[in-house]
C-alpha cells in the first residue's frame, strides 16, 4: 500500500529507556496510546491531525516494535499510515507528506530526549 511508511532507528540505550521515551514523546506530541505492551515490545499510537501547532489534515497511526541486539542496544521500527475520522486505515484520499512528517517529528523528538537526558 503506498500510504504505509516505515522508519527505523537504533538507540544505544536499554529497551526500557527507549520504550519509556517513545511513550512520553508520543503523548507530548498529542498522541493517544492505543496499545501499551512493553512485555511484547509493542507500542501503538494514534497521532492527531495537529502536530506542534500545524494542522496536517490526517490522523496517523504509528505501530512501533522494539528489539534488542546482542550489545544491549535497542532497535525501533515503526509502521505508519494515515487514518480516517473513525480510526480506520485510509486506502485512498490521504494527504501527501503527512505520515512522513509525523515520523520525522517523532524521531526528532525521541532522539532529542536522549541528547537532553544523557
Amino acid at each position: 500500500m503506498p500510504y504505509e511508511k516505515t522508519k527505523s532507528g537504533k538507540f544505544e540505550y536499554p529497551f526500557e529507556e527507549v520504550y519509556k521515551a517513545a511513550y512520553v514523546c508520543a503523548k507530548q506530541l498529542g498522541g493517544k496510546v492505543l496499545k501499551n505492551d512493553p512485555e511484547n515490545k509493542l507500542l501503538q499510537v494514534q497521532m492527531d491531525k495537529k502536530l506542534k501547532g500545524d494542522v496536517l489534515g490526517d490522523r496517523s497511526k504509528l505501530e512501533m516494535t522494539f528489539s534488542v541486539d546482542d550489545a544491549g542496544h535497542t532497535n525501533l521500527s515503526i509502521l505508519a499510515y494515515p487514518l480516517n475520522a473513525v480510526g480506520q486505515k485510509l486506502m485512498f484520499g490521504a494527504r501527501k507528506g503527512v505520515v512522513e512528517r509525523v515520523l520525522a517529528v517523532f524521531f526528532e523528538e525521541l532522539e532529542g530526549k536522549f541528547k537532553q537526558d544523557h
